[in-house]
């Protein structure tokens, strides 16, 4: 099999000849910048890291280390990063002594402490979005709530981002719909769009002056608070998401394999944001439609994120028609991975959960990596329905010699040489 026929393979639950990999392929399956250089030098690879995604600070991962590993899926990028910035063209940025290949427009300003601020669209006239602590690693948005009026109130103020294409975005996307036409590997595409309450996009680090509810606490109390408004926010969204994905259909078509939908996060550590009936009144009937179109005209598989303790969650997601789930975090209350692949693994496919990105992998040791992957493989691979990554991006400090521990381990269960 070539990498899009094992990825489509264990996709659709069926065994495929090797256990398939994503590293890059979207914003929750990435490595931190850092570690991407030292494993570029690692293999000898030359040139700097381009990162497009500032705000999770995640590399590229380019052709040549995606041959050196064996990754079976490339993303497409987005026409802006979160920041605003289009992503077409770059620069090189000094980033606490790492040059990294960035976004032209990308621009920061010296916060007096040792740290950066970052704007939208690089306009350094308007307010700062996001900000870059001294001793940090990631930009953290920073919170431009206006101050809620609760009686004058209007839902228009949270949908304002979402919109149709421009004649210059279809004109990207054409661009990538001809470089991507022969790709071999799975292709992966995202929107955001798609995002219903997607936390990343609530503080809006992408708009000047953003307005509506933009305080990550109080929009996750939003829906207690202000049933109606987000009702009519989720109902506006949805309707723009099914035009916007009409036209990426149009432009991407067949090249496209997957879509990322929703980066949603329903669980923490232990528990979860919402009861499940709270789903069910907010954010399922958006989601069947969503998904719905998607299959209705399309042959793409769709991903659901979700981070946290979400097992009695994945039922929900199954029925508003996701085919994925990432990141399958095992490190979350009830969430053994045997239990999952018992439960539901004929039902949804495990994308993640090859290895525990908060203890084992930064902390651990290389045999002890080893050991989970192996073990996770030989779970979730089983009749399919898994492609292999780790639990979320591959955090700055983690060892270089348990990422190539994680990868070898793989290789390994897949019957290919050592790196």
């Amino acid at each position: 099999m070539d990498s899009k026929e094992r990825v489509l393979t264990s996709l659709n639950h069926r065994q495929p000849d090797k256990v398939a990999i994503d590293f890059g392929a979207q914003a929750c399956s990435g490595m931190h910048v850092s570690c991407l250089k030292d494993l570029r030098e690692y293999f000898g690879l030359k040139g700097p890291v381009k990162c497009s995604d500032l705000f999770g600070m995640l590399g590229i991962f380019e052709d040549d280390l995606r041959d050196i590993i064996g990754i079976d899926v490339q993303g497409v990028d987005f026409y802006k990063n979160l920041f605003a910035c289009h992503t077409d063209k770059y620069k090189e940025w000094d980033y606490f002594g790492q040059t990294l290949l960035v976004p032209e427009e990308f621009q920061v300003t010296d916060d007096g402490k040792g740290g950066y601020y970052t704007y939208v669209e690089g306009d350094t006239s308007s307010p700062p979005c996001a900000h870059l602590p001294k001793g940090g690693y990631y930009f953290d948005s920073i919170i431009r709530q206006p101050e809620i009026d609760e009686d004058h109130m209007d839902f228009h103020d949270n949908v304002e981002e979402f919109q149709l294409f421009s004649e210059e975005e279809k004109q990207f996307y054409r661009r990538q719909a001809e470089l991507l036409k022969d790709c071999s590997r799975a292709v992966v595409i995202g929107t955001r769009s798609t995002a219903l309450g997607d936390i990343a996009n609530v503080p809006a680090p992408f708009l000047k002056y953003p307005k509506g509810i933009r305080a990550i606490d109080d929009w996750y109390m939003a829906p207690y608070l202000y049933p109606d408004y987000i009702h009519e926010v989720f109902g506006c969204q949805t309707e723009i998401a099914l035009e916007t994905l009409k036209t990426l259909y149009e432009i991407m078509g067949d090249t496209v394999d997957v879509i990322y939908v929703c980066g949603t996060d329903f669980g923490t550590q232990n528990s979860t944001f919402f009861p499940l009936d709270k789903f069910d009144e907010f954010w399922m009937p958006h989601f069947k439609k969503i998904n719905g179109w998607i299959h209705d005209h399309t042959d793409w598989k769709t991903i659901k994120h979700s981070c946290g303790a979400v097992f009695d969650y994945i039922p929900k997601f199954i029925e508003a028609g996701f085919d994925i789930l990432n990141p399958v975090q095992c490190s979350a209350a009830g969430m053994d991975a045997q239990k999952l692949k018992d439960t539901y693994g004929k039902d949804i496919t495990f994308w993640g959960g090859g290895v525990d990105t908060q203890k084992v992998l930064p902390f651990g040791t290389p045999e002890d990596v080893r050991r989970q992957v192996l073990e996770r493989c030989e779970i979730f691979g089983k009749d399919g329905g898994f492609i292999f990554n780790a639990i979320h991006n591959v955090q700055h400090g983690t060892p270089l010699e348990n990422i190539l521990a994680m990868f070898n381990a793989v290789r390994e269960f897949n019957g290919d040489t050592k790196l």
